[in-house]
Parts: structure tokens; C-alpha cells; sequence
């Protein structure tokens, strides 16, 4: 499968190819102020399957909430982020999935940083979340496990 992305502006597009890692909700402060609303949501890709088509992008690195490094890579023009990444931890990347074509389809895996949440949220119910960061390794077998249909 391929899937396809652009910043607001289109000068910067990309590709993955192939299956993802889960799409995750975050709740953080920090998301919070990125999107100036209550969440963002992040597509896990490995990083190979990430393709930059068009465009260049600039970058941005700063200490996340849960400690690791996050490296923020944006549109110099029009400023919409396309991917975070973890230098520490270069295999995988989080793609904003916001910024995917037919981002409007996509069904959250797991909700994260769920305690930084505006109260009126509602995690549904049943929903794989996390008060706050959890372990990558728990989330993406828990995220496996219930596309096999073996709800943890």
C-alpha cells in the first residue's frame, strides 16, 4: 500500500509505503500548543518507508515531555510539520497524519498522554490509552494484537 501527503502549501510531499505501526492521539501539553487545540494525531511509520517527494524541509529538536529527544521536520514555507523523529531512535518516525490525503478515514489505534487531556474529552470507551506516554514497544504490540483481534 502506498499512502500519500502534503504540507498546507504543497510544496513539500512524501509517500510510505507499506503497512504502519498504529495511529496514536496525543494529548500532550506539547501537542496541545503545535496544534493550538486539544491533540494531535501521529501515523508510526518505520523510517524507511517514508519518501520525501517534493520539497525541502527545515528542522527542529527539542526535549519531549517523556525525556527522548523529538525532532520536529516542517515546510519552510507554509511552517505544517510532516514528521517527528526520535534521533536517538532513527528506525521509526511519527508521521502527522493530518497531513496524509483521505486523512479523514483514519481510525486512532491508541490514545496517549491521555492525563493532559482537556476534561470534556472522552477516550471511547473500550479505547487502548495511556495516561501518559507508555512504552513504544507495549503500545505497538497492544496495537498488533487487536488488528489480529486479541484485544490486550
Amino acid at each position: 500500500m502506498i499512502r500519500t501527503g502534503s504540507c498546507q502549501c504543497g510544496q513539500a510531499q512524501y509517500e510510505i509505503e507499506g503497512e504502519d505501526l498504529g495511529l496514536a492521539i496525543c494529548y500532550c501539553t506539547e501537542c496541545q500548543k503545535m496544534s493550538t487545540g486539544i491533540a494531535t494525531y501521529s501515523l508510526g511509520v518505520p523510517r524507511s518507508a517514508f519518501r520525501l517527494t517534493a520539497g525541502i524541509l527545515k528542522q527542529w529538536t527539542r526535549m519531549a515531555d517523556s525525556g527522548a529527544k523529538n525532532t520536529a521536520h516542517f515546510c519552510p514555507e507554509c511552517g505544517v510539520r510532516l514528521f517527528h523523529e526520535n534521533p536517538d531512535a532513527p528506525d521509526h518516525i511519527r508521521v502527522k497524519a493530518g497531513t496524509l490525503d483521505g486523512a479523514n478515514r483514519l481510525v486512532p489505534d491508541v490514545h496517549v498522554w491521555t492525563g493532559s487531556a482537556p476534561a470534556w474529552i472522552k477516550i471511547p470507551e473500550g479505547a487502548l490509552s495511556y495516561a501518559k506516554q507508555g512504552d513504544l514497544a507495549e503500545i505497538v504490540a497492544a496495537i498488533n494484537a487487536r488488528r489480529a483481534g486479541y484485544a490486550p
